[in-house]
């Protein structure tokens, strides 16, 4: 029986015509095979794929870590030990007969704008002793509301508690070593 699908072999280069024999494949241990894997003699070798490595990513991560720590640390050493506290300031600027922004007293310093009442208010608030920050915002708070008032029978209702705030003030600020005569 004939083939009725007959086929031509494919023609290889490096095989010679009409030998007959099939293509012979790569044999890694017959002397002067080449391996098409490689290349030809002579010619170099492709370079590798790079490899996945996450030493970069650790160390980015370790290098962020430093930062964060140094940062947090320097900002906690600055506030806590080098930057002087605004509450201890106001009660050194007081116990020295200035104003507690630590600005000579004048004459017109009897009533407070709305801008020198959150200034002072805002030194007491930003104050790390708790002492001094609960006792200096209740008294400018009523400073403030006493100077608002129209008559002076209002006035008279705060009377306690402004005596309360005073001395707790003065002591705060006798504890941190300023004597503070507040009139």
């Amino acid at each position: 029986m004939t083939d009725p699908y007959h086929t031509q072999q494919p023609q290889h280069s490096n095989q010679p015509e009409g030998t007959g024999y099939p293509p012979q494949q790569y044999q890694p241990g017959q002397v002067g095979a080449h391996d098409p894997g490689i290349g030809y003699p002579g010619q170099a070798v492709p370079p590798q794929p790079a490899k996945s490595s996450r030493k970069p990513l650790i160390v980015a991560a370790l290098a962020f870590a430093a930062v964060l720590v140094l940062g947090v640390g320097g900002y906690v050493v600055y506030d806590g030990l080098i930057r002087e506290d605004s509450g201890i300031a106001a009660c050194k600027a007081m116990a020295d007969g200035k104003q507690m922004d630590g600005k000579p007293k004048s004459a017109d310093d009897d009533k407070l704008t709305e801008a020198e009442y959150r200034e002072a208010r805002k030194i007491f608030e930003d104050s790390r002793k708790p002492k001094i920050r609960e006792h200096g915002t209740a008294l400018i708070d009523i400073l403030w509301q006493v100077q608002g008032m129209e008559d002076g029978g209002g006035a008279l209702a705060l009377i306690g508690p402004m005596g309360t705030h005073v001395s707790g003030l003065q002591t705060a600020c006798a504890d941190e070593g300023y004597i503070v005569k507040l009139d």
